[in-house]
């Protein structure tokens, strides 16, 4: 009798437990686009199995170098979207830039991200399938690639969010390190063409309509360690400004580190908690 009664507290307080914590999921799915399976980290709020309803959704993005694990394991994350109704998915995109390659036919990660995942997840899981429920958002690399889809999928995304993110291509080409810049020539090719141009955000921006245009959230550190990537944050804003489209800039103290983005992480989340999905 003593046994069965702990067997079934035992059972309740996993329950208890379950139910009281987002769940940090891997999936995968097999991808056309990039001719591999490709993983990610899918966070489900604590009442989504006891729940019927659809929940807004968060595409967050990594950086060079990154990989799908990087905001799960490296920030507060999932402490933070604890109290908050949502669903995170946190892909693996390589260092791909988020763009389909010039010259590599099977690394197109524009239409991974776009064309497969998204559909994806919303056959799978139960999340607002419109423009008022997605989110997308990202780091360093992973903000370039966030805005750009912003920009180039205005009816696709509600809110965008980039911390540092690395806007002026041709700066880290020049500036940066051997391994970014053979990364960026190998996605983009060596000479400003028209896949270049295609994919520059600062074009983008021209092409854009104000009222089609997301809400953007753009920070960066003033002591970002990397030559120019301040300066662009800055010029991207002016840029928006001049076209009217909504913002909100935060230039913050800090670097271009997890520090910084895990404070930043845990900001646009109190804005996206505050959207009206």
């Amino acid at each position: 009798m003593l046994k069965n009664l702990l067997l079934a507290f035992l059972i309740l307080t996993n329950l208890a437990l379950t139910q009281g914590k987002v769940k940090v999921l891997l999936d995968s799915l097999r991808s056309n686009a990039t001719n591999s399976y490709k993983k990610f980290n899918i966070i489900l709020p604590k009442d989504y199995e006891q729940s019927e309803e659809r929940y807004p959704v968060l595409y967050l993005l990594h950086g060079y170098a990154g990989s799908h694990r990087d905001w799960v394991n490296k920030t507060g994350l999932i402490r933070y979207i604890n109290e908050y109704k949502l669903i995170v998915v946190t892909p693996e995109a390589d260092n791909s830039w988020y763009t389909n390659s010039l010259l590599h036919k099977d690394r197109n990660y524009e239409d991974y991200i776009i064309k497969e995942l998204i559909p994806y997840v919303e056959e799978k899981y139960r999340v607002i399938s419109t423009r008022h429920g997605r989110a997308i958002a990202g780091l360093s690399m992973g903000g370039y690639g966030a805005v750009k889809f912003g920009l180039k999928y205005p009816s696709y995304f509600q809110l965008v969010g980039s911390f540092s993110g690395a806007f002026n291509l041709f700066e880290l080409m020049d500036k940066n390190k051997y391994a970014v810049a053979q990364s960026l020539i190998e996605v983009f090719g060596e000479k400003r063409n028209e896949h270049w141009i295609k994919n520059d955000i600062f074009s983008l921006v021209d092409s854009l309509a104000d009222k089609t245009a997301p809400y953007f959230y753009i920070s960066c550190g003033f002591e970002d360690e990397i030559e120019g990537l301040l300066h662009s944050n800055r010029e991207f804003v002016k840029l928006l400004q001049s076209k009217k489209i909504r913002y909100e800039y935060h230039e913050l103290p800090g670097g271009h580190n997890w520090l910084f983005w895990d404070k930043e992480i845990e900001n646009f989340l109190k804005l996206l908690n505050r959207c009206e999905f």
